[in-house]
């Protein structure tokens, strides 16, 4: 007497038909730039030294109001990266190559009181007469300590 049909039965290849069928349509549903555009804005990028973006905002006429730098992490084939940190003793160096002292005008006397360095985190913010320069990273007492993203507002 048998009491439930064994799996190995000649049910087999219809349930492998209907465990693989998902997969199928993965290719179909594959996403476009195009399919993503509908959905997300796309975002301007700069690529100001190698691994390191740079992130425009656009004003209606058509200048920069805001750019973001920093150094995403990465996936990819030739291997991976997730140290977002900017190199030490580039930040100045980043700061003065996109946007040099004489378009930023004269420095304000002491920096913004938005600054802050606190539970390990920091933000430095200078002002100057056109834009301020804001240094986001990590503080720490013993050091080391690191630049994450640096956002420069244009007023």
């Amino acid at each position: 007497m048998r009491l439930a049909p064994s799996w190995r039965s000649n049910n087999m290849p219809v349930v492998c038909v209907f465990l693989l069928m998902p997969f199928c349509g993965w290719s179909a549903a594959a996403q476009t730039k195009d399919h993503l555009a509908t959905k997300y804005k796309e975002v301007p990028a700069f690529e100001i030294r190698p691994g390191i973006l740079a992130f425009a905002t656009f004003g209606k006429d058509g200048n920069v109001c805001r750019l973001i730098i920093e150094k995403p992490g990465y996936l990819g084939g030739q291997g991976s990266g997730f140290d977002t940190t900017l190199p030490d003793g580039q930040v100045d160096l980043l700061v003065d190559e996109v946007v040099p002292r004489s378009e930023r005008g004269k420095p304000a006397k002491y920096l913004n009181s938005d600054s802050y360095i606190a539970g390990g985190a920091s933000l430095i913010k200078q002002d100057y007469e056109n834009l301020s320069v804001s240094v986001y990273g990590s503080a720490a007492p013993e050091g080391p300590n690191h630049v994450n993203v640096i956002i420069i507002d244009w007023f």
